[in-house]
């Protein structure tokens, strides 16, 4: 299956509830949003767009690929609260900005020196167990904190 973006996808959790994510940009390494309600049946697609967004990031489509997150509706609406953050890249030995994609650099300001991270991704994993722990299943781990919504929009410096 081709992903597409506004791919609303499903997933099961640790006790059996379904958790609900939005594919943001598709791709092998997709970004994606998160919902933080859990659920013990399907709610309506209306119900789920009003959720939350808990956790935001770019991660790999291999649960796609091996069948644990299944598309269940597609062409949903990208909320505009997603946070698009600037990266931190070094070109030479120069410390660069780039937009979200990567596609432009500017000379890096001294206050986006340390806030700036060079382009990550996180297993998929990763944001399961970020999102059980949200749910009581675990305990918060501070490397949950960079696939927060709040933790990108600081990294919106330009845009």
């Amino acid at each position: 299956m081709k992903l597409r973006q506004g791919d609303l996808f499903e997933f099961l959790v640790t006790d059996g509830r379904l958790g609900y994510g939005l594919v943001i940009i598709p791709g092998g390494v997709l970004y994606a949003a998160f919902f933080k309600n859990l659920h013990s049946s399907r709610p309506d697609i209306a119900s789920l767009l009003a959720d939350e967004i808990a956790l935001v990031g770019t991660t790999m489509d291999s649960m796609f690929y091996h069948g644990r997150w299944s598309v269940i509706a597609r062409d949903q609406p990208i909320p505009a609260a997603i946070p698009f953050p600037n990266w931190k890249v070094k070109v030479g030995d120069e410390l660069r900005t780039t937009d979200f994609e990567g596609r432009s650099l500017w000379p890096m300001r001294p206050d986006e020196v340390d806030l700036l991270d060079y382009k990550f991704s996180r297993a998929p994993l990763g944001y399961l167990d970020a999102l059980e722990a949200l749910n009581g299943f675990g305990e918060w781990q501070d490397s949950y904190d960079k696939l927060t919504p709040a933790y990108a929009a600081r990294r919106v410096t330009r845009a």
